[in-house]
C-alpha cells in the first residue's frame, strides 16, 4: 500500500469520525432547546410537575453519554450571562460541565416528583428554566440581556 493510501485512509476515517460528532452535538444541542421550549410553553400553561417531567426528553444526551460527551471547550463567560448574578457561579465551566449539569437537574427534578407528586415544584422548574436558557445561550455562543 503506498503512503498516499495510507494518509487518505487516515484523513477519511478521521473526517468521518469528526462528522459523527458534529452529529450528536446537533441531536444534543436540538433535544435541549426542544427542552427549553417545552419548559416555556408548560410554565406558561401551568402543567402539573408531573406532566413537565414526563415531556422532558433526554435519549440525545444519555446516547451522547454512553459514546463518550465530547462538546467545544468553550467556557462561560462574564460576557454570556449578562446581568444575571445568578449565572456567576457558572463563569468558568465548560460546555460538557454545563450540559451534564442540566441534565442532573432535570433527573434530580424528575426523581423527586416520582417521590412525592403532590409537592410544589414551581421553584426547581422555574430553575430548571432560567438554566436551560442560559445553557442555550451558551451553545448558541450568545449573551443574556434582561428585557425592558
Amino acid at each position: 500500500m503506498s503512503i498516499w493510501k495510507e494518509l487518505y485512509d487516515v484523513v477519511e476515517k478521521e473526517f468521518s469520525r469528526w462528522q459523527s460528532r458534529q452529529h450528536k452535538q446537533q441531536t444534543l444541542v436540538f433535544e435541549i432547546q426542544s427542552n427549553l421550549l417545552f419548559l416555556a410553553e408548560a410554565l406558561k400553561a401551568q402543567l402539573p410537575a408531573k406532566q413537565i417531567v414526563a415531556g422532558l426528553e433526554h435519549k440525545a444526551f444519555d446516547d451522547a453519554l454512553a459514546q463518550g460527551l465530547t462538546l467545544d471547550r468553550r467556557l462561560v463567560t462574564s460576557t454570556t450571562i449578562g446581568d444575571f448574578d445568578e449565572f456567576k457561579k457558572y463563569i468558568g465551566k465548560d460546555s460538557t460541565y454545563m450540559v451534564k449539569n442540566a441534565y442532573a437537574k432535570m433527573k434530580t427534578l424528575s426523581k423527586l416528583v416520582q417521590a412525592d407528586s403532590q409537592a410544589n415544584y414551581d421553584l426547581k422548574i422555574k430553575s430548571l428554566f432560567r438554566f436551560m436558557v442560559l445553557l442555550a445561550a451558551h451553545l448558541d455562543a450568545k449573551s443574556l440581556s434582561k428585557a425592558e
